[in-house]
């Protein structure tokens, strides 16, 4: 695949600005993520970083604050 060819293509699932409070502890703030198809990709940090809180979100487990996902291109929300 040619490198013009990677860059006009747009992720297969998408986190946008997401962020997480419990009560008054900011456990995810503006956190950005874009997951490539066909790609292995990891989740990084230093504890407390707010990597299980992002995976959480991801799964519906846990629904964000503020900021979106978008799974091929379209908005992606749980119902529960």
């Amino acid at each position: 695949m040619a490198m013009s060819e990677i860059q006009a293509t747009s992720p297969l699932f998408r986190m946008e600005g997401v962020s997480k409070r419990y009560g008054g502890v900011r456990a995810l703030e503006n956190a950005h993520l874009a997951v490539e198809a066909g790609r292995i990709h990891a989740i990084l940090g230093e504890n407390g970083a707010g990597k299980s809180t992002l995976i959480k979100i991801m799964a519906g487990v846990v629904a964000p604050d503020e900021g979106r996902m978008l799974l091929d291109g379209q908005d992606a929300t749980f119902r529960s």
